[in-house]
């Protein structure tokens, strides 16, 4: 078995010897969790087990031990001693189940179990106790990966050489779902943040991109919270984007890709300014920061009808870096932190809230990492392709 899934970052996890438990952050809006081993798991099999991801489902019923269950309600994973995210959203009021897979570094599945459970507010602590599984681990030519928990070609796919770096990413659009309203989070980073396409007619599907011909949204139901929370505990931040605009004329700047409310508050922003990219970032201290201005641009030229590489990094020292196509572009240093980030903010491609900036073309690639790629791992996703 495969399971994709990895951080999100507001619980501190503490390992006993049989128990894993998350406490909720001051600020956490839902309920705490405790997974604990049964008595019946040999020590040796207990102390394998390196990931343990947890998932409320609708009932118990509903999943399979030892798989990945689809749809859960929330989900998060825990890694021994790390600190990884909750839930981090309310939860409504209710009978559900808490279902835990514990897998080893082999991402062999050694502990499964579900639980019914009540929610009855913010204070509660929801537990379940995982009984011995046996899960096959990646086969001899793959290797585990515990930031996903997938098995990945041991030639690349974790940022070695021949794959996409892997390392802190935390959202990822492939484009390559082919139909339908909605586009999935391939990133395996839980929880997941898909996105939703608010006129399917306005966009033509392909098996590898996606066409935005009239004005639209694509947007997450809800607040990106991983992607705030991922940020503001690094400092950094890099936006990924294989695009081919649709003219060289759409400005505003016209949106690629933002994590904001409205056309003047936002965590980031990747546009596109008539024949050049426009980059956005929130930092306390700059002028109109809760806007992310300055915004910085690419050069003259840069933007074309031809599909291209754009990647922005944020250092924690504040420098920034616009790449095109694997080529440092622009540089610029931006004063302040992210500690006035707004956690509330959803993800929104092609547009803003308010459907007042919008942006035509193929959408190939998003993806967004918690930390800011060195100039050679920019390169390498950009021979990888999108």
């Amino acid at each position: 078995m495969r399971i994709r899934v990895g951080i999100s970052g507001l619980f501190h996890i503490v390992w006993a010897a049989v128990v894993v438990a998350a406490c909720s952050s001051s600020g956490s809006a839902g309920p705490s969790f405790e997974v604990s081993f049964d008595s019946a798991i040999p020590r040796s099999a207990r102390d394998r087990a390196e990931r343990v991801e947890v998932y409320l489902v609708d009932s118990c019923a509903s999943v399979a031990l030892g798989t990945r269950p689809v749809p859960a309600i929330a989900s998060t994973y825990v890694l021994r001693g790390g600190e990884v995210g909750a839930f981090g959203v309310a939860l409504d009021e209710g009978d559900f189940g808490l279902y835990g897979v514990a897998q080893d570094a082999d991402c062999a599945v050694v502990a499964a179990g579900c639980a019914p459970v009540t929610v009855t507010g913010a204070r509660d602590t929801l537990a379940v106790t995982l009984t011995p599984f046996t899960g096959q681990g990646c086969p001899v030519d793959e290797n585990c990966s515990l930031e996903t928990g997938d098995c990945v070609d041991g030639t690349g796919g974790t940022g070695g050489t021949g794959g996409r770096v892997e390392s802190g990413l935390v959202l990822l659009y492939a484009f390559d779902d082919g139909s339908g309203s909605t586009v999935a989070d391939e990133s395996g980073v839980l929880p997941l943040h898909d996105l939703t396409i608010a006129n399917p007619s306005n966009v033509t599907w392909s098996a590898s991109h996606l066409e935005i011909n009239v004005a639209t949204t694509l947007s997450t139901v809800g607040a990106a919270t991983k992607v705030a929370a991922r940020a503001q505990a690094s400092g950094e931040l890099t936006v990924e984007a294989w695009i081919a605009p649709a003219n060289t004329t759409q400005a505003g700047p016209a949106r690629i890709i933002s994590m904001s409310t409205d056309p003047y508050l936002r965590n980031f922003l990747l546009g596109q300014e008539a024949d050049t990219y426009a980059f956005r970032f929130r930092a306390d201290g700059e002028v109109d920061w809760d806007n992310g201005s300055p915004t910085i641009f690419t050069t003259a030229g840069t933007a074309t009808n031809a599909l291209t590489h754009v990647v922005h990094t944020h250092r924690s020292d504040g420098l920034e870096v616009l790449f095109i196509d694997g080529v440092e572009d622009m540089t610029f240093v931006r004063d302040g932190d992210l500690s006035q980030w707004d956690d509330t903010y959803p993800i929104i491609v092609a547009n803003e809230a308010t459907d007042d900036r919008a942006w035509l073309g193929e959408l190939h690639l998003i993806a967004i990492y918690d930390r800011a790629l060195d100039s050679g791992e920019v390169l390498q996703n950009f021979t990888a392709g999108p």
